[in-house]
């Protein structure tokens, strides 16, 4: 059938509706919090030529500029015309697919009238790949765990049951992991299962003449708001916060270079590999530059390939940002994450409007926790918290939300009901958001305790916590923007001592781990926030009356909580 603008958009959302749908199949018949509550996967489907036509909405944003790599990585090794009818291909490692062992990727063929039409791909973020478990001081990949080279999982509808007993003798809670594995394959068969009745609905033989429409639409889109930004070269070079397990001072130079209708970011001279885990792989560096582009530019056109190709981004090989295997990278989040603001710090001055302040929890926190119930009963278990967001333009950051990765925090309930401890407080941390005509947005104070196993066996925990690890003060903090300042708040706490984050340690029952996430940087001159916003802050616990005289000049009687109109007009006149 021919394909008119209305059918066009009808099918492209189709499209995004049918992997919508793989990924709710993959979060109610996974095992683990890590698919069902964070939403650390993706899922997307491509066309017959490996283009990617539609990313899953409910996802961790920074897989949308790694999945059409993995597909493709995928296809060199099994072209098209070797798959058959109910194949699926398995790998995990870092530099074909996503940047770390733990990150398991599986590709299936989608066939249509006994010819592939598309393809359908899968990448959860497991639990557990044996190794050191989740420690930044891994020196290479071999100390992380099991890699899984370019298999199939199945072929023609046969497992592969060689492929699952490697993984199950290698990991430490097999059945979750492999639970979850099983529901990465439900979910192709989802997003198979929805292609095929939507082919079959419109009566089209292929999807050619609809991917080429929705890629071109994208791209033409995105290359249109590029070719509103004044042409030019950006440069912001920054050294990152020590990082626990890193000798190394970590150097990170950048230069954005806009030109006509394309965006080239250029990490030459960036600092080389180092022997702690937190390298990246080109495929790592490459999404998460490209994202926030997409993000600042052009947000509302759904994701596919025609988002990625107006962007270059150049990273010498050899270098943290594209390292060599067999690096460590299981902490890779802890440099990834930072791209986006590095990206918005270098384009500040050319589009101030659209770009938001430094996030409180980049890179993103996550806590492993392993050991064994009173039964003895092994586990593992993760939990994510997030800092405040950065403010823009437009409004004040929000409190305690996820970016750059767009996972979701897990309910303390779910975490207490998977390992053997529980949470003692939980809580915004007030002064947190940087000041700002725009608030960022708060951070919050976390503790949790072991709980008594009851058994020998059961008595320690063993647990790792990584947090952001910037200070205000430090090299690289969670900066404001356009006069707005920085977050506050970072630290971490094992019975009451100072202790490092991102290092494996053994927990004794009763013992205590607190951590503080900071809050978002501010957006605008902060004298110039309105003094009743100052007020409802101070009302709802998010300031202080001390901060709303020392930060915003507005003066609050504490016994009536009204602005002293007069008193603020002084006091701003002397502080500006």
């Amino acid at each position: 059938m021919q394909l008119d603008p209305v059918t066009i958009q009808i099918l492209w959302n189709r499209l995004i509706t049918i992997v919508d749908e793989a990924a709710t199949g993959l979060m109610r018949t996974a095992y683990t919090p890590s698919v069902k509550e964070y939403h650390d996967f993706c899922c997307a489907l491509f066309d017959a030529n490996a283009q990617m036509l539609s990313h899953s909405t409910v996802t961790t944003a920074g897989f949308l500029g790694i999945v059409p790599e993995v597909m493709r990585n995928f296809l060199k090794k099994h072209p098209p015309e070797t798959l058959k009818p109910g194949d699926a291909i398995i790998t995990n490692d870092p530099w074909i697919a996503s940047g770390h062992l733990i990150d398991i990727s599986i590709a299936s063929p989608i066939f249509h009238n006994d010819r592939i039409v598309g393809y359908t791909l899968c990448i959860v973020h497991h639990l557990d790949m044996g190794g050191r478990m989740s420690t930044l001081e891994s020196k290479d990949m071999y100390e992380e765990g099991l890699k899984i080279p370019i298999l199939k999982l199945f072929d023609a509808g046969q497992r592969n049951e060689t492929v699952f007993e490697f993984i199950r003798a290698n990991i430490r809670v097999p059945d979750k992991v492999l639970g979850d594995l099983r529901a990465q394959l439900v979910a192709n068969n989802v997003c198979a299962r929805g292609l095929n009745a939507m082919l079959d609905e419109y009566s089209l033989d292929g999807l050619e003449e609809l991917g080429a429409e929705v890629i071109e639409r994208t791209e033409s889109s995105l290359r249109r708001k590029i070719a509103a930004l004044p042409d030019g070269a950006y440069r912001n070079d920054v050294v990152l916060p020590k990082i626990p397990g890193c000798d190394d001072e970590i150097e990170i130079k950048t230069l954005v270079t806009v030109a006509g209708d394309e965006v080239t970011i250029d990490y030459s001279g960036s600092s080389g590999e180092v022997g702690a885990a937190i390298n990246c792989s080109y495929n790592m560096t490459r999404s998460y530059t490209s994202y926030p582009i997409k993000l600042a530019l052009d947000p509302y056109v759904p994701n596919n390939d025609g988002g990625l190709r107006p962007i270059k981004v150049i990273a010498p090989e050899g270098t943290i940002v594209n390292s060599r295997p067999p690096a460590a990278t299981w902490g890779r989040t802890m440099i990834s994450h930072l791209f986006p603001e590095i990206v918005f710090a270098a384009m500040e001055n050319i589009m101030p409007e659209t770009i938001l302040a430094s996030n409180g929890g980049s890179p993103a926190n996550e806590v492993y926790l392993h050991g064994r119930h009173a039964d003895e009963r092994s586990f593992m278990a993760i939990a994510q918290h997030s800092g405040g967001f950065g403010a823009s333009a437009r409004f004040d950051g929000y409190s305690c939300l996820c970016f750059p990765n767009n996972t979701r925090n897990i309910p303390v309930e779910v975490t207490e009901n998977e390992a053997r401890m529980y949470y003692v407080r939980k809580e915004l941390r007030a002064d947190s958001g940087g000041p700002g005509h725009n608030r960022g947005g708060l951070g919050q104070e976390i503790e949790f305790s072991i709980l008594d196993g009851g058994t020998e066996l059961a008595r320690d925990v063993e647990s790792s916590v990584r947090l952001s690890g910037r200070t205000e003060d430090g090299p690289f903090p969670v900066f404001g923007r356009r006069g707005g300042k920085n977050g506050r708040g970072s630290g971490m706490w094992a019975n009451d001592e100072p202790v490092d984050h991102g290092i494996y340690r053994r927990l004794a029952p009763g013992d205590r781990v607190r951590f503080i996430l900071s809050g978002g940087g501010g957006y605008g001159d902060p004298l110039e926030r309105n003094p009743d916003r100052v007020l409802a802050d101070v009302e709802q616990g998010y300031v202080s009356i001390e901060q709303a005289g020392t930060e915003y000049g507005v003066v609050i009687d504490p016994s009536e909580m009204t602005v002293d109109v007069e008193a603020t007009a002084s006091l701003r006149a002397r502080m500006s």
